[in-house]
């Protein structure tokens, strides 16, 4: 090469260079930006960190109740739930564990599942995912039958029992089994369970296998988990008159009105009895694996001996009890009977809850990388259908904040948790006489507030027998109602003598035990002139809105609740739901309220109102440790639960009151507790579910943002400290606090609040 061809080479060779790094610029670039788009797809694409997902069938009806049900439950719990089709869960392939912090298959929404949504399902727990699996989820394939060839269900290998065992028909009338339900008492307030909604566990001599002794339900391809067959018994069991009235009505009646109705007897079950199945997994004799802490941070206390005090004590001394098995109650029946697939096999998990004839009611395993949450009893249906929602609450809780661990909002005010205490004054007695000497002796009515109902008719059993309070005529008994509303004379502040605002509200219709024995479905003769004059009554002598409502007998027909809601009423006492924090109520497949909430009964197993306590032997000692316990419940799950009483037996039985009061004034000086009444609570409670908000997260830093336009006053949201920093309020106004298990940010105002945190 000669000197002068050599620059030409080398421009040459330069060129060329110039050429290949631009392109190589180029295509880093593109790649970079499909890199980003790609990332941003993702992140778009991506379940928010918020929420719990719950997979429905392509097509169906988002409204039917198996549906919404759980939707309005997860939203009156505090938590956020999106709705994911199975044909979205089969696009996400393998990164479906990524997108979905927990799913949910619910119980007869999809009895139908193809063979490649099983695997998808199955795959999802495998890699990460967690997974709650209920009852009949995916019992049927695409064509509505069952395996063949005595083949289990298709997540017999997944869950670890083998289950929905058909049999090619032959199994029909032994696959669902029907009897109680048992758990530790330490599980069972895991789940949300209350005090009181459980009964000592009195385990059968034997659990034979040789006689036909042994309760199942018959089942169908139309009807794979018996729930069909059931319907009729649930819906007699929440529509039963429970509730026998103050002492002073019970005195007037010729006979006890549980003797009239038999209650504690399920008559005419439509269930079939048979040999026991011998290979049913033994579940009742693992409960002693599932093993509890207490939180140190929980309160406890403890009945004194003189029954009108109490004295705190360390969790741990209360947590001698936790390990006993306990059986889920009801009001006036005792031990309740649920309905679960016969399993059988060994649970390579930890058993929540057993049905000791028939095997697993509920657990949990690890399953590959991943963990399934098996509850083998239908929790939409229970509610829905058979106003019975306490188990699907306590479920959703904590599968969403436990097992999960997401963010939730408080379904208390600042997350502080409280009771209701409903009183039900039910004739002329119970005011002029019981009342009043409850307002001249004691102090309980200067405690509270509470929520006050009145039967404000002439009469008590039936026409004219003239026991009722007559607020339209008697001065004595008006007087008495103005003084306990503040109201008229007693609405100065400076009154020395003002009581607390306390809610009055309607019990029932007119003249008490008439509406509690005649108040029917069809509402025939038409008894809503009763209602109506009912609140005439109390609205007139005070000049205030009465917004809540309980039924003498605890009978509430379906129109009764519409006719309520109509009229304004925000809150109602239900003897349904038995045991659940304040909800919206169900009956019969359909949500029967807009705006309007239930605030159900929490008994003391069997029984409610110390009358009953009185009468079947429930001492004060007990009822007293009952109520400190529901307290403690209440403040421990930042929660409410309501109990009730009449006038004469808060009188007859003041030692437990004592005790719980004096206790609830020192709670409330250290901010833990406070009393709450119904229409306050479903103010709050409808502000929150009307309440937007969401979590997005980038790298680790998840902003929080919150809207309501009718303000955001007192809503609080609960973040495990497990997997957040401590939040940090970015916009609007807001403060931040911490207990032992989770940081809980709270609006102090405005429409909008904005916090962030980093996640772990």
């Amino acid at each position: 090469m000669n000197k002068t061809s050599r620059p030409r080479a080398l421009e040459r060779c330069r060129q060329l260079a110039r050429t290949w790094l631009r392109g190589l610029r180029l295509r880093l670039r593109h790649s970079l930006a499909a890199a980003a788009a790609a990332l941003c797809a993702g992140l778009a694409q991506a379940a928010p960190v918020d929420s719990l997902t719950l997979l429905v069938p392509d097509g169906v009806d988002l409204q039917h109740w198996s549906i919404k049900v759980w939707v309005d439950s997860a939203a009156e719990e505090g938590l956020n739930i999106e709705l994911m089709t199975d044909s979205q869960l089969l696009a996400l392939g393998t990164g479906a564990a990524r997108a979905v912090p927990g799913l949910i298959v619910p119980d007869s929404a999809h009895l139908r599942a193809s063979d490649a949504l099983i695997a998808a399902i199955k795959q999802y727990a495998y890699t990460g995912g967690k997974l709650m699996l209920v009852y009949d989820a995916g019992v049927l394939d695409t064509s509505g039958f069952f395996p063949t060839g005595g083949r289990p269900s298709r997540f017999a290998d997944m869950v670890g029992l083998d289950y929905a065992l058909w049999n090619d028909g032959a199994g029909a009338e032994t696959m669902v089994g029907f009897g109680p339900v048992v758990g530790t008492r330490a599980r069972l307030d895991s789940l949300s369970m209350p005090p009181g909604k459980y009964l000592p566990y009195q385990p059968p001599a034997s659990l034979a296998t040789t006689t036909a002794s042994t309760a199942f339900v018959p089942v169908t391809a139309a009807d794979p988990g018996g729930s069909a067959r059931l319907r009729g018994l649930l819906q007699q069991r929440q529509m039963a008159r429970i509730d026998e009235g103050s002492g002073n009505v019970r005195k007037r009646r010729l006979n006890q009105l549980r003797q009239q109705l038999g209650l504690g007897v399920e008559l005419g079950a439509p269930v079939k009895f048979n040999r026991r199945n011998p290979q049913a997994f033994r579940a009742r004799d693992r409960h002693i694996y599932d093993l509890l802490r207490r939180n140190s941070f929980e309160v406890d206390a403890v009945i004194n001996a003189d029954g009108r005090s109490a004295t705190e004590r360390s969790v741990n001394e209360g947590a001698a009890g936790d390990g006993s098995l306990q059986t889920i109650s009801g009001y006036g029946y005792g031990a309740l009977n649920y309905f679960s697939y016969v399993t059988t096999g060994t649970f390579p998990g930890t058993v929540y809850l057993s049905s000791p004839e028939h095997g697993l009611a509920a657990g949990i395993r690890t399953y590959g990388s991943g963990q399934l949450l098996f509850v083998n009893m239908p929790l939409g249906y229970f509610k829905a259908v058979g106003t019975d929602g306490a188990l699907l609450h306590g479920f959703l809780d904590h599968f969403g904040r436990d097992v999960v661990g997401l963010p939730s909002m408080s379904v208390q005010p600042r997350g502080r948790g409280g009771l209701i205490y409903n009183w039900h004054i039910d004739d002329g007695d119970d005011l002029t006489a019981d009342t009043k000497q409850l307002l001249a002796e004691t102090s309980i009515l200067k405690r509270g507030p509470f929520s006050l109902h009145f039967t404000a008719g002439p009469d008590v059993i039936s026409f004219g027998d003239g026991k009722g309070q007559d607020l339209d005529n008697d001065k004595t008994a008006q007087d008495l109602v103005r003084k306990l509303g503040n109201v008229g004379p007693y609405a100065s502040p400076l009154n020395r003598d003002r009581l607390p605002a306390h809610e009055l509200g309607s019990h029932g219709g007119w003249v008490h035990d008439y509406w509690g024995a005649n108040a029917s479905e069809a509402n025939v003769p038409d008894l809503s002139w009763m209602l109506q004059r009912n609140f005439d009554a109390i609205e007139r002598i005070t000049g205030r809105r009465i917004t809540e409502y309980s039924s003498p007998q605890g009978n509430t027909p379906t129109w009764a609740v519409r006719w309520l809601e109509a009229r304004g009423v925000k809150a109602m006492y239900m003897v349904s739901d038995l045991g659940a924090a304040m909800i919206r109520p169900w009956r019969n497949g359909q949500r029967l309220t807009d705006k309007a909430w239930s605030s159900p009964v929490t008994p003391l197993g069997k029984y409610a109102t110390f009358e009953e306590f009185e009468e079947f032997g429930v001492s004060d000692m007990a009822s007293g440790q009952w109520l400190l316990d529901l307290q403690s419940f209440a403040i421990n799950h930042r929660t409410n639960r309501m109990f009730y009483t009449h006038p004469p037996g808060t009188l007859g039985h003041l030692q437990p009151f004592e005790a719980l009061l004096n206790r609830a004034d020192r709670m409330q000086a250290s901010g833990r507790f406070r009393w709450y009444t119904m229409s306050h609570l479903a103010d709050f409670s409808q502000r929150r579910v009307e309440t937007e908000w969401s979590a997005r997260m980038f790298f680790g830093l998840t902003t929080f943002t919150a809207t309501n336009a009718q303000g955001l006053t007192e809503q609080t949201w609960l973040l495990p400290k497990s997997r957040y920093t401590m939040p940090v309020v970015v916009s609007g106004a807001g403060s931040v606090r911490a207990d032992g298990k989770d940081w809980l940010v709270t609006a102090e105002g405005g429409t909008s609040l904005k916090f962030t945190t980093l996640r772990y």
